[in-house]
This record gives C-alpha cells, structure tokens and sequence, in this order.
C-alpha cells in the first residue's frame, strides 16, 4: 500500500502487519497495543478531512453498533476504504468454538497469540462475532451502498466479503 494508510480496529496488528505496522500506517483502536498510535473510536476518529489514502477496516465492522457512522467517519478521513467482513454470525461462532477462553488459551500457548488475550475480557470481546445473520445481513446491505467493489474472501473455516469503497 503506498501512502498514508489508517488501521482502524488494529488490534495486535499481528496477522497483517507482524506486530510491526511500516511508518506509514497510523494504527487506531478502542484498547491500547504497544504500536497503537491513537486510541478512539471509529465512529469518532481525530483526524482532518481527507488526512490518510487509505483507510483499513479489516474484521472490525462486525463488532460495531453503528456501520453507517462509521463508513461516513471513514470516507471523511480517507480517499479509499477496505473492507473485510466476515461471513459468521454469533450463532455459527459460538458452534465452532464452544469455548472461546479455552480457544483463545491453546493460541496463546502454540504461538498464535499473546497473552495479553489471556488478560481482563478484552480478548475475549475482540474476538467474539457477535452479531445475528439479520444483523449481519443488514451491515453488508448497508456497505454495498456506499461501497462500488465487492469480492469474495474465503477465511478457511467460513466465507467473507470484501468491499472497496471510494469517494465520489
């Protein structure tokens, strides 16, 4: 990705960026990580019009009361938007993973997470889909209406959508 770029929801920004974002990503999130450059909310980010090219929203719209607001918020701040959303409602979560803290535990001890996962529920709320099919359903109306690309992202267990939207 070439020039200024915002991860919004970053996380631990360890599966896309290997805990290290490159200096041009400006990493935002409601928790604080060692690389967090700003913590807010994405409804409600601090930055000027048009501050960044493009804007990440990698696996954080599912978590989020309000997509509207935050695709709004996002194209303020941004030219370009990215969108990962996977295809999983509470439901089919909870059936796959009948026990998240006993999940998130055997990622923390073969590597695939750190253990701050393991402290408070912070974790243990980021990771959890928490939303209905309805709900879901209507997000993805709702980002198909601001967004002009839509493709298909297959995460190895269930399916995704992936948007791009611009400003017009």
């Amino acid at each position: 990705m070439y020039g200024r770029v915002v991860d919004i929801g970053c996380g631990d920004a360890l599966y896309l960026w290997g805990g290290h974002p490159p200096s041009n990503v400006t990493c935002v999130d409601l928790d604080v990580y060692p690389h967090t450059h700003v913590q807010a909310a994405a409804e409600a980010l601090p930055f000027r019009d048009n501050s960044f090219d493009t804007a990440l929203l990698l696996e954080i719209l599912e978590h989020v009361d309000d997509v509207d607001a935050v695709l709004s918020e996002t194209l303020r701040v941004a030219k370009r938007v990215i969108i990962s959303y996977p295809d999983e409602s509470a439901e089919e979560f909870a059936s796959r993973n009948p026990s998240l803290e006993e999940r998130i535990r055997w990622e923390v001890e073969n590597g695939g997470l750190r253990q701050p996962y393991l402290e408070g529920d912070v974790g243990l709320k980021a990771h959890y889909h928490w939303k209905t099919r309805e709900r879901m359903l209507r997000d993805v109306e709702a980002i198909r209406r601001r967004c002009q690309v839509e493709f298909s992202l297959w995460y190895g267990l269930y399916d995704g959508w992936g948007f791009v939207c611009e400003k017009s």
